[in-house]
């Protein structure tokens, strides 16, 4: 790990922006900018008539605001963990007859098919259940893209097969995640890594509009690490009926015991262990990582490993056994600056010098650089090593420790479906690029000795502010943080023999002459790490994930899978400024109504096969719940 050069500062390593030149704001999408989709290719609309059995498309996060899911039985949704198809075809009966005639595509929930629901268990994360005897409970009013008949289901061969099977592990305690949309370091409109948010993110925005009606979502609610070792993979596979099966976890490993203020934190032993039992029955891991790998990059392990070769440029990297810090953290603490300092000279034939050292000690399995501290001299460090190790519920098993090293400015380097090629004839590395470079930086340490001051900058801003105006040696520091990223790729095909869909790394560089800079890989980031900013980051990163799914062949002639079989898009997004929200909900007209904000104050008349509707259309009060 690495530290601007002038950190001590409390001004930190990039000047602030004067009155003259003030700072840019975080730059990104805003925040309710979400897409939508163009269903106009599927119109006509059938009609159906009241009474009628029909298949219907549920998704779970359509509207966030009812979270229901059908349950295979009712101790599936009473007991925990709890679990359900929270997305895909369920069955249910037409209410009253459906003109298409008088559809409104921005009015779903009183225009739409109004349909009940007759799969006996519906629940919702906290165990309730819908009340049986309150028809507004299972009612509800559905775009007719959703419905299918059943006496025609053997045109829909979804119904009975969909083409992928997700199961998604996700939070689902009392307490809700923390979204963190705002600010530098904000995750912006699609919240944090384990919010509902991102996952609907992911769903709404990537899965339904690129495979309409051929998925299904088993979803898994987590309140506690125990949960995770209650779930039975040998009994949860055979539910499922894709003709591809995968698994996403949306929940953050820790070495530390569950805490109630931290929703989304689970035990990294359990869910790893989690992650391996499905793996054994099939279920390949598309998000975030194949378990082991997830491991190294999770640990960190990958610094230590890798610290000692010159050519990956890493600092001096060490571990520090916990039973050492216990017995004597000061003698300890003499050890990983003794073993650092080997490791240095090794590499460039540096010896240890009457300057105090320096360095950082950080702990795997941390989040958001909280387990991180800066230190100077073997007292520090011995203090850095007892905070870290001694912290409440901590199952630490060991602290990092790594050589200081000076810098200006973190870069940022997303790699995407990056497949490495060898040249036969020259037998080196193929050129292969990044898909985005972010800039960013922590401008201060504060008096615990913890990394502050999240900030991100545009290209410009950065070499303005960070590298005194100097493009070149900007372009040359990316130049080596490109270079060095395609060993370090390499690196991770010791690991992983599949290609990764998404790799994010961290570089720390510093201008250290007119157009020349200093490169030092700083961290491999696991998938699920925040966007940043980047403008069409989800889109791009949700889809190669999505792709991803489909890696495996299976038996079926037309599917995804078979190479050159890229089908189009089930939906494709609408011009910006003609979004409207679609709505869904239980009982009949209590959607939303009128055009998304997302698109901005332009959109205030829309233009539709039922005329021209205000922006100002008063959204119907919703009735109450009942719930057993």
């Amino acid at each position: 790990f690495f530290s601007p050069h002038s950190m001590s500062n409390p001004n930190g390593s990039c000047p602030p922006a004067t009155a003259q030149q003030q700072a840019p704001p975080a730059y990104g999408p805003p925040m309710d900018s979400a897409p939508q989709f163009d269903y106009s290719p599927y119109q006509p609309y059938p009609r159906f008539f009241q009474h009628e059995k029909v298949y219907v498309f549920y998704r779970f996060q359509q509207n966030p605001e009812e979270l229901w899911f059908p349950t295979p039985c009712a101790m599936a949704g009473i007991q925990c963990p709890r679990m359900g198809f929270s997305d895909g075809w369920t069955t249910a009966d037409v209410v009253e007859d459906f003109h298409p005639e008088r559809f409104n595509e921005y009015r779903v929930r009183d225009t739409g098919v109004l349909v009940r629901y007759t799969h006996p268990y519906w629940y919702n994360r906290q165990g309730y259940a819908i009340a049986p005897e309150d028809p507004n409970m299972s009612v509800e009013s559905v775009h007719p893209c959703q419905i299918h008949r059943v006496a025609n289901a053997h045109e829909q061969p979804s119904v009975q097969q969909p083409d992928v099977s997700f199961v998604v592990v996700r939070w689902g305690g009392e307490n809700q995640c923390d979204e963190v949309k705002e600010g530098h370091g904000g995750w912006g409109r699609t919240g944090s890594a384990v919010s509902d948010p991102y996952i609907k993110v992911l769903f709404e925005e990537t899965v339904w509009p690129t495979l309409g009606p051929c998925y299904e979502v088993f979803s898994i609610f987590i309140r506690c690490s125990d949960d995770l070792t209650k779930l039975n993979a040998a009994t949860i596979v055979p539910l499922l009926k894709g003709r591809h099966k995968v698994a996403m976890y949306f929940l953050w490993p820790v070495a530390f015991q569950d805490n109630l203020n931290s929703p989304g934190y689970v035990g990294q032993g359990p869910l790893l262990q989690c992650m391996q039992n499905f793996e054994a029955c099939g279920l390949t891991t598309r998000f975030p990582h194949h378990s082991h790998l997830y491991r190294l990059l999770l640990s960190k392990d990958w610094a230590s490993y890798l610290s000692w070769a010159n050519e990956m440029q890493t600092a001096p990297t060490t571990k520090v056994p916990r039973a050492l810090i216990v017995h004597n953290p000061l003698k300890a603490a003499n050890q990983a600056i003794a073993a650092i300092q080997k490791i240095r000279c090794f590499k460039d034939g540096t010896l240890p010098t009457a300057d105090e050292p320096k360095g950082v000690a950080k702990l795997g399995f941390s989040w958001e650089a909280t387990d991180v501290r800066v230190w100077k001299g073997a007292d520090e460090l011995a203090t850095a090593l007892r905070d870290l190790t001694e912290q409440p519920s901590s199952w630490v098993e060991s602290v990092m420790v790594q050589e200081w090293c000076t810098f200006d400015i973190e870069i940022r380097l997303f790699w995407v479906e990056a497949e490495l090629q060898i040249d036969p004839e020259t037998r080196s590395l193929r050129p292969v690029h990044p898909r985005k470079i972010l800039y960013t930086t922590f401008n201060t340490i504060d008096h615990e000795k913890r990394l502050r001051d999240f900030e991100r900058f545009q290209r410009q801003d950065a070499i303005d502010r960070c590298f005194a105006g100097d493009e070149l040696a900007m372009a040359d520091a990316e130049r080596q943080a490109i270079e060095l990223g395609r060993k370090l790729l390499l690196y991770v095909t010791t690991e992983c023999c599949e290609p990764l869909p998404v790799l994010r790394m961290d570089f720390m560089i510093r201008r250290i002459g007119p157009g020349k800079a200093a490169v030092w890989a700083g961290e491999l980031t696991e998938l699920g790490g925040c966007f940043l900013g980047w403008h069409e980051g989800p889109e791009i990163i949700w889809g190669a994930v999505l792709r991803s799914c489909f890696r495996e062949e299976c038996k079926h002639p037309g599917c995804r899978c078979k190479p050159g079989n890229q089908r189009p898009p089930y939906l494709k997004p609408k011009p910006k400024h003609q979004g409207w929200v679609q709505g869904k909900g239980k009982g009949k007209g209590k959607g939303k109504d009128g055009p998304t904000t997302a698109w901005g104050a332009e959109a205030a008349v829309c233009s539709t096969n039922q005329g021209s509707i205000p922006q100002n259309i008063p959204k119907p009060k919703p009735k109450g719940h009942q719930w057993q």
